[in-house]
């Protein structure tokens, strides 16, 4: 879904059902979906314009530089989301971790003031 100017809860749908599909029992999943909500609002408020890429990320545009958030399971204490800085061009290689979020706690203060 490129390009397409939709909700954040409209994202929140789309998000989640991606994540869960053939996986709804990951505990990992589990606990950080909880969370996507108040990423997808704080990500709201910032981005540009934002999708879901074909490997199911959540992908936004902000200030000139491209965004993908991912699971990373070496994140302290029990694994987390990671919002990774991508470059422009075709391939979109990292260019390095903007932020980790590995509570809720750390959701909700991105919620509040999203920055990166």
């Amino acid at each position: 879904m490129k390009d397409e100017d939709f909700s954040a809860e409209r994202m929140a749908e789309i998000s989640l059902a991606k994540l869960f599909h053939n996986r709804a029992d990951s505990p990992q999943l589990r606990r950080v979906a909880s969370w996507l909500g108040l990423l997808i609002l704080g990500v709201e408020k910032i981005k540009d314009r934002w999708w879901v890429s074909h490997t199911k990320q959540l992908c936004f545009e902000f200030d000139g530089r491209r965004f993908k958030a991912r699971y990373n399971h070496r994140l302290k204490p029990h694994g987390g989301i990671e919002i990774v800085e991508v470059e422009l061009k075709p391939g979109q290689s990292d260019i390095g971790v903007a932020k980790a979020i590995s509570t809720l706690k750390d959701a909700a203060k991105f919620f509040r003031s999203p920055k990166l």
